[in-house]
């Protein structure tokens, strides 16, 4: 089809002329322009976010982030940019977070402060030096110290040189180390100085799970944005089509163009640049942008050709000195080539090279190669990167091209050197990709393992680990598995012994320890068979005492852990000396032998602080200060959480796993001992993002001290961790919990049981009936039924009570199943399980009416171990009951030990309910009186609700009308702030606005 206007086009293109990218103007994009300004604002005041530029390759992304950042404004951000480069998956490990941190070290060689905070972060300064002596070691701590201080970097140059905006170009490419540091910084920020804008190709996401994934895990974040770029409108293209030739066009032209291209900015550039030689659009014009693209390179001259299809297979970034060793010309030709080719437009000279001024030529150039030509230029490319063995080429940049080329021998050799390296700068995810790939091409060479420098069976040994730390747990196991099979059919011992350990590990960590003893013990007897090294054999055994005390098969358990703490000694491995250590330190505290324990966690603990291993001397910080809560010294575990914690803090490894759980401890041995406040500040977290289950995790335990204290925020708390109660079963217990207790100080006590029971069910549903943690759950069920019974029986409601105790008994069934075969940490219940024993028979007790004065005193006596804000409670409670019997001098006392704890502590809700038992009481002066809340006949028609009578029989009562009655109950309730008759009884009971016992 020729267009009837195409003389006419004839003409009017002819004026257009190729235009670099750094001269292509901006039209439109008002709306997206905008959300970018205002979120820079937002950034410069403290509140951190980001931006995802979506949309098609073409359709301007990288075009608007340039008109954002070209544009002078108030506050100018200070700019750090980051490109990711398609190099397949997984990409080269942190190439991404590298860029960054050259982009901070450009800006500290001039700014002395900032330098200041990069000269702090060691670790990020080791990612861009190649030579850098690292730690072999990896574990998860080593990972989350990058991670973390990539954060602090970031949170430090925005404090004093901020807002600082993050500029991410192609995000669909980035690598997976990247990716899980880009994720794990936008989830956690909160007060920074930061906004993070990234480029994302929509059509750049197929075949790339993970990074889509990212995409869309971000986009959910309420302070990611997302903008979705849509093509030009027709009006949009022709006002684009004025600024490239210098003035208007007809309308007929921009009609064409608009049709033609859809309104993709970069398909319309292209075509009016074809113009230059078509002079018209017609049907000899190509219809597709890849075609149009192309075309334009077979105007070229050949070696101009030649380069660009050499440059398009090195990727985005071209360095000069590997096309001139690629090409296949002379250094003068490949210069006057690419001179050609910037002229053109279709090049830009950058960091001693070349990049292509956009994506889509790179990949028209790519597509039009044939398979085989293809595949010839890789291998090319490849044995240019293999030959710099003292250069810059990157292990997994040789292998991409390797693999691409289908040189299967040089595609293992090289991705076995990638996963080295990949594991060596602490990205095991990277390196179980480049393992998997290696064992993929094993059967398609000869001597795979001369070119591995290793078994098979000892690569799949790496690719379990590797998984494991990647956070893989099915495929650890698998290739645990696997392992097994390879090292054993090869009569490696030593590899049999270290695939198992590797399998126990997982398993241990996944909690299948019914699973773990049989490869432990098959791991022991392969040791002792094979003749492996010293080293070897003190992992089998170790791991064999891990399984089997996880097993709670203790007395087997005990001789070997001492055997592996013999051998690993003999052996000099200190890592699995502190294994050891631990081990029978858990055996020591199930024993009852608390001092044993102690001491061997304190020598595990600076063993593995001598040594280097931090992660470890992190579990040994836990595993002391846990031995000290948990047997009943919270104030013993409190200087060890402290010392540990500055460690963390030191280490950057707050998120870590040892980190979170001494976060968790720390904040919950706070609120134990009555510390509120410091409790919530110990477990404060983002609270502005749906929480993560680290985060949601340490938001629950925040809840112990935000509704003992009666935080105004602990509703809001509470409802926005209803949804997360999946994500752990620990933040179900909690979080349940606390809103059951939350509920009852309220007066809801059908709402307090209603929440207990269903964080019960959920509990048993999710992690299997028997939890202690249920021992808490159906205290507090019976305490707020213990609350509803004697509601009722003071409006002599006895089916209400009886009808309460009922479901009291089941609850006191269910506590007495849990002390007798309920399980938690190793070894019988501790002491705060068997506190809150106490307080459920104490508390089925009040439900039945009865004083109940020795099982609040049995209570009170049982949290005497340290946990002072429930002890509080039993004096509170324990007056009552005294009160009940008649000895008012003994009620007095435990009233004003509750009501000083409550102070002290200031915990409202408590010592609001003091006050109103003892104004009931008439113990003592109380804070608030019934006539300075309620007027006289507000408290005569509260009185005769308490007794159950409707509005009807109070007006018959006082003498009034029923409308009378209404008006003055609605008046009460107001000033009460309750929304029921039911409610305003409760609250008044326990404000001591209502005189009944």
């Amino acid at each position: 089809m020729t267009f009837a206007c195409s003389d006419l086009l004839a003409g009017a293109m002819m004026a257009f002329v190729a235009v670099s990218p750094g001269d292509v103007p901006f039209v439109g994009r008002v709306r997206e322009l905008t959300a970018l300004r205002a979120a820079v604002r937002r950034a410069a005041e403290g509140a951190p976010g980001a931006v995802l530029i979506a949309g098609e390759a073409g359709g301007g992304k990288s075009r608007l982030v340039r008109a954002l950042l070209e544009e002078p404004s108030r506050p100018e951000p200070l700019v750090l940019r980051t490109q990711c480069v398609d190099l397949g998956d997984p990409g080269l490990p942190y190439l991404a977070v590298v860029d960054l941190v050259r982009a901070v070290q450009a800006v500290g060689a001039t700014d002395s402060e900032v330098a200041s905070i990069l000269d702090g972060l060691p670790v990020l300064t080791r990612l861009t030096d190649r030579n850098a002596v690292r730690d072999d070691a990896v574990d998860e701590s080593r990972r989350l110290q990058v991670f973390d201080a990539m954060t602090a970097l970031l949170a430090g140059v925005g404090r004093i040189r901020g807002p600082v905006l993050v500029a991410i170009e192609d995000l669909q490419w980035v690598d997976w180390s990247s990716a899980e540091c880009f994720r794990f910084l936008l989830s956690r920020v909160q007060a920074e100085r930061l906004l993070v804008v990234a480029t994302v190709r929509t059509d750049g996401l197929a075949g790339r799970p993970l990074t889509r994934h990212l995409v869309s895990e971000l986009g959910r974040l309420p302070w990611v944005q997302r903008l979705d770029l849509q093509p030009f409108d027709a009006t949009e293209v022709a006002e684009f089509l004025a600024h490239l030739d210098r003035g208007p066009v007809d309308a007929g032209v921009a009609d064409v163009v608009f049709r033609r291209t859809q309104g993709n900015p970069y398909y319309v550039q292209t075509l009016a640049a074809g113009a230059l030689h078509h002079g018209r659009i017609d049907e000899g014009m190509p219809r597709g942008l890849s075609d149009l693209l192309v075309g334009r390179l077979d105007r070229l001259p050949d070696d101009v050709r030649t380069v660009l299809r050499c440059a398009a297979v090195v990727g985005r970034h071209a360095p000069d000195r590997l096309l001139r060793g690629a090409a296949g010309l002379s250094d003068a030709a490949v210069t006057d080539a690419m001179g050609v080719a910037v002229a053109e437009g279709l090049v830009t000279p950058e960091r001693e090279g070349y990049s292509f001024t956009h994506d889509l030529l790179r990949d028209a150039v790519y597509d039009d190669l044939l398979p085989g030509e293809r595949a010839r230029w890789h291998l090319t490319v490849g044995g240019v990167l293999e030959a710099w063995t003292a250069g810059p080429a990157a292990p997994a940049e040789v292998a991409h091209h390797f693999a691409q080329a289908q040189d299967a021998a040089r595609a293992l050799q090289w991705s076995i050197r990638a996963a080295d390296e990949a594991m060596r700068v602490l990205a095991p995810g990277e390196a179980h990709h480049h393992l998997a790939q290696a064992l993929e091409a094993w059967p398609l060479v000869d001597d795979p393992a001369a070119l591995a420098g290793r078994s098979q069976g000892r690569v799949a040994v790496q690719a379990a680990r590797a998984a494991r730390l990647a956070g893989e747990p099915t495929q650890a196991i698998e290739w645990a598995r696997r392992a097994i099979q390879l090292c054993d059919a090869e009569g490696d011992g030593s590899g049999g012994v270290q695939a198992r350990a590797e399998l126990v590990r997982q398993l241990v960590e996944i909690d299948a320890t019914d699973q773990t003893v049989g490869p432990a013990q098959e791991a022991v007897r392969l040791a002792e068979s094979a003749g492996v090294d010293a080293s070897t054999g003190a992992l089998a055994r170790t791991v064999l005492a891990r399984a089997l005390l996880a097993a709670r098969r203790t007395d087997e358990a005990r001789p070997q852990a001492e055997r592996a703490l013999a051998e690993a000694k003999g052996a000099e491995v200190p890592s699995l000396e502190v294994e050891a250590l631990t081990t029978e330190a858990f055996l020591d505290e199930i024993d009852g032998d608390l001092e044993a324990a102690a001491r061997r966690l304190r020598t595990a603990l600076l063993l593995a602080r001598a040594e280097g291993e931090l992660a470890a001397e992190l579990r040994a910080h836990y595993a002391l200060a846990s031995l000290h809560y948990y047997n009943g010294d919270v104030g013993g575990s409190l200087p060890v959480l402290r010392e540990a914690m500055a460690r963390v803090t030191e280490s950057g490894l707050l998120w870590s796993a040892p980190g979170l759980e001494l976060r968790l401890l720390h904040a919950i041995a706070l609120y134990a001992s009555g510390e509120l406040h410091a409790s919530l500040e110990a477990a404060h977290a983002p609270e502005t993002r749906p929480p993560d289950v680290a985060a949601a995790r340490l938001a629950a335990v925040g809840c112990y001290a935000a509704v003992a204290c009666g935080h105004p925020d602990a509703v809001r708390r509470l409802a926005g961790l209803r949804e997360s109660w999946h994500a752990d079963p620990q933040v179900a217990l909690v979080a349940g919990g606390c809103e059951a207790d939350h509920l009852a100080w309220e007066g809801d006590t059908a709402g307090a049981v209603a929440v207990a029971e269903r964080a019960q069910v959920h509990l048993d549903t999710v992690a299997g009936e028997g939890m202690y943690g249920g021992l808490w759950l159906s205290a507090l069920g019976l305490a707020a039924l213990a609350d509803e019974a004697t509601t009722c029986r003071r409006r002599r409601d006895e089916a209400g009570a009886s009808a309460a105790l009922r479901r009291g008994d089941v609850l006191l069934h269910r506590v007495e199943q849990l002390v007798e075969g309920g399980h938690g940490r190793p070894g019988l219940l501790g002491p705060e399980g068997r506190a809150w024993h106490a307080r459920a028979l104490a508390e089925h007790a009040r439900l039945s009416g009865e004083p109940a004065v020795e099982e609040w005193r049995r209570a009170l006596e049982a949290y005497g171990y340290g946990h002072v804000y429930e002890q509080a409670r039993c004096h509170w409670r324990l007056a009552e009951a005294l009160i009940a019997a008649g000895d008012r001098d003994a009620a007095r006392r435990h009233a004003e030990a509750a009501a000083a704890s409550a102070e002290r502590m200031q915990a409202l809700p408590l010592r609001r309910a003091v006050a109103a038992t003892v104004s009931q009481a008439r113990l003592g002066g109380g804070e608030t009186t019934a006539e300075s809340v309620l007027t006289r006949r507000e408290q005569d028609v509260l009185a005769l609700v308490a007794e159950g009578l409707t509005n009807r029989e109070i007006g018959k009562r006082l003498f009034i009308s029923e409308k009378t009655a209404s008006v003055h109950l609605s008046n009460l309730m107001a000033k009460l702030n309750v929304s029921s008759r039911t409610e305003a009884v409760t609250v008044a009971q326990r404000r001591g606005l209502l005189d009944v016992l």
